[in-house]
């Protein structure tokens, strides 16, 4: 018997993404942005169709100061054929942040709406399409973790085991010590902050859970099974299996989000969505200059409560009293994987082990991104309202349609501001509302092969071998689908997962080379001693989507694919092609013209021109932007997620190694390391915001074949290092 008892205390701070450049935005002309924190002054972010940013890091400066306190217990128990194991781990968690999030604003031009269809015109001209800003947080994480387990390894006879046991996980809500966590309660009205929109509530409100307002899971039993046995008694031919419950937590990544939120901060979340005049929610020139003021303070105007806290305004709600804010659902239940598989070992000589094993993992109560205030179809201000009322104003409704006022918590007061009805007018509501729930699942199913040799007459090596698939709805938190494109129908987005690789084979051989060994002491030290090894990788390329961006959804989520109206052939990006819009407005409608470049697909059977509502006709005005046999107005586009597959990895990295001995403990080390050694283009898919997206100038080319070169993932242009090394 043995019981092993720790106590640990850990500490990290942390001081991130620093402005380098303390320019004011005032230095550049924009005349109403005012950094909210001080200490973090800078240049405001300049983003381009999504992949051009310029500008310093939006996460910072941050401060983090984590403190885990933890108590480990394990008791062994040895007792005939069982080997019996009981144990605690409990861990108590505080987190401290101070956090400027997009201190100094953040212009984007052409990444969300399409103005002149030319990212890069729209920064040129100033027609900005979202103007953000977030308030400094102060904030923190305080949490508890308790985890017990008992297992046993029986050995039931010499050639045969079982593994098996029990564990349970409790992780408390997480709740902060400044009480900002936002919670989405349908129905109710805060009594904190009586003038809250409704749905929202706050810590210590009457009707939440505890103060991280989420109903604590008490429900976390993970059994624990596996298997092994030596079929043949002799070592050589062993069958294996297992099967387990492994709970995630609560990812701390689900609250820190919260933090500067209405009312102890602000968010700025200015979305223009015309540049006539006329119109409302358009952007008005402020000298000559759409950019000078995002917040059109001369115009109708957004709220610019910045800087926040030192302004006095902690507690108070502006317009729109929440623009945008990141909540959390009560009934959150924490994420877990059902882990299998089943296998078997050969050992065909003493140095050669041979594995094939089926593994599957099936994901249940995953994280996926909901929004919970999405503009609505139905009802006075919805979009089909809003539809048939422009149409018969004449005015074009795929311009005039606002989504911001379907929403339903928008409070838009059109009539209040003159006008027929509310939907015309601003929001002084609820914007977008993000959450994480726990309602995503995957599948995955792969065939593991592998060949090992130890080493034997200077050789040593190791074949690897996958076949699989990875199902999901969405890839996880932050991942590139990682919400819904329709927050009521999740099985729209069902599909590959975003990092899914069908087949993976990776050779790394590693070869003493024999010469010199029995030679003169020239041959040992010039031609001896020398080592190659090798990782040559290949590997299926990811699957991806591609966006229309043309808003057919009204969504303002940007989720929207093409039509799919014939065959979409895949294109080899080594070589070039040009494709053109087609007279019908449809087929390659998705290109903004003549394009030559690197395509990745062909666009030609692809539709991003949107058309009127589904068995309504195109509106019979000048002008009308709706096209026949476009993607219909309030639909997605039928083009499924992930349906396409990038370019995949064909990699050999090579290292040559040699040892200078000069006595037994002391010798010179030679090494030259070649990345890409063959220098083989390795291209993305189409990037994200990019080649992804209709409209873009790139659309369906992929724009990259590099990596950051210090990346563990390297690809990109042979890179050759050298090393010298005395041991000693």
């Amino acid at each position: 018997m043995l019981n092993e008892l720790r106590f640990s205390v850990n500490r990290a701070a942390t001081l991130d993404g620093v402005p380098l450049d303390k320019t004011p935005p005032s230095a550049f002309g924009f005349t109403t942005i005012t950094p909210d924190d001080p200490k973090g002054i800078g240049p405001p972010i300049i983003t381009i169709g999504g992949s051009v940013n310029m500008g310093p890091s939006p996460q910072g400066p941050t401060t983090i100061h984590d403190m885990t306190y933890q108590v480990q217990d394990t008791f062994s128990w040895t007792r005939g054929q069982h080997a019996l194991k009981f144990g605690a781990d409990i861990r108590f968690i505080q987190n401290n942040f101070n956090y400027d999030f997009f201190n100094n604003g953040n212009l984007d031009f052409g990444s969300y709406y399409p103005n002149t269809g030319f990212p890069l015109a729209d920064f040129v001209g100033g027609f900005f399409d979202n103007y953000y800003q977030w308030a400094n947080a102060v904030y923190g994480i305080r949490a508890r973790q308790l985890y017990f387990f008992a297992q046993d390894a029986w050995r039931v006879t010499k050639n045969l085991s079982f593994d098996y046991g029990l564990r349970y996980e409790y992780d408390s809500p997480q709740t902060d010590p400044h009480n900002e966590i936002m919670g989405w309660f349908p129905g109710a009205q805060s009594t904190i902050y009586p003038k809250a929109p409704p749905n929202f509530l706050y810590a210590k409100d009457p009707g939440t859970p505890n103060r991280g307002l989420i109903y604590p899971d008490y429900n976390n039993f993970s059994p624990r099974f596996g298997f092994a046995w030596n079929m043949l008694g002799n070592g050589k031919l062993v069958m294996r299996g297992g099967f387990g419950i492994f709970y995630d937590i609560e990812d701390g990544g689900l609250n820190l989000q919260f933090g500067g939120q209405p009312p102890f901060g602000y968010v700025a979340n200015n979305d223009p969505y015309c540049f006539l005049p006329a119109t409302v929610g358009c952007i008005e020139q402020v000298n000559g200059s759409y950019t000078r003021d995002p917040f059109q303070t001369a115009n109708t105007g957004w709220s610019n409560p910045y800087p926040f806290a030192a302004g006095g305004h902690v507690g108070q709600f502006f317009t729109p009293k929440i623009p945008f804010a990141e909540v959390v659902t009560p009934h959150f239940r924490t994420p877990y994987a059902e882990n299998f598989n089943y296998g078997f070992q050969f050992r065909p000589t003493k140095d050669t082990m041979v594995e094939a094993v089926y593994v599957g993992s099936l994901s249940r109560k995953a994280i996926s991104g909901q929004n919970y205030n999405y503009p609505t179809l139905a009802g006075p201000q919805g979009l089909m309202a809003q539809y048939n009322y422009y149409v018969s104003q004449g005015d074009d409704p795929y311009y005039f349609v606002n989504p911001e006022c379907s929403r339903p918590l928008a409070a838009c007061n059109g009539v209040s501001e003159g006008y027929p009805y509310n939907f015309e007018g601003s929001q002084t509501g609820v914007g977008q509302i993000e959450t994480s729930v726990s309602e995503g699942s995957s599948g995955a199913n792969e065939l593991q092969l592998t060949v090992d040799r130890r080493l034997n007459h200077g050789l040593q090596f190791r074949v690897a071998y996958t076949f699989g698939r990875t199902f999901d709805v969405t890839s996880g938190f932050r991942a590139r689908s990682s919400t819904y494109t329709i927050p009521y129908d999740p099985a729209f987005d069902r599909g590959l997962a975003d990092f899914d690789a069908t087949q993976r084979f990776v050779l790394s051989p590693i070869w003493q080379l024999p010469f010199g060994k029995n030679g003169n002491a020239f041959e040992r030290y010039a031609i001896g001693g020398w080592t190659v090894s090798t990782i040559a990788s290949f590997q299926s390329g990811n699957p991806y989507t591609l966006f229309s961006i043309n808003y057919s959804g009204e969504l303002n989520n940007g989720g929207e694919r093409p039509d799919v109206i014939g065959p979409v052939q895949t294109l080899n990006p080594r070589k070039q092609s040009t494709f053109s819009p087609s007279g019908d407005q449809l087929h390659g409608s998705c290109l903004t013209g003549t394009v030559t470049g690197h395509f990745v697909v062909n666009p030609t059977n692809l539709v991003c021109a949107p058309g009127p509502p589904v068995g309504m006709p195109v509106p019979n005005i000048p002008g009308e932007a709706l096209v026949a046999g476009g993607v219909p107005l309030f639909t997605f586009g039928d083009m499924g997620r992930n349906v396409l597959r990038g370019p995949g990895i064909n990699n050999w990295d090579i290292s040559l190694m040699k040892n200078f001995q000069f006595t037994e403990s002391r010798y010179l080390q030679f090494q030259t390391n070649f990345f890409n050694a063959f220098n083989h283009a390795q291209f993305f898919s189409p990037s994200f915001g990019s080649g992804s997206n209709g409209f873009s100038g790139l659309f369906g080319q992929t724009t990259t074949d590099t990596t950051a070169s210090n990346s563990p993932y390297y690809r990109g242009p042979r890179i050759i290092q050298f090393a010298l090394k005395i041991y000693f």
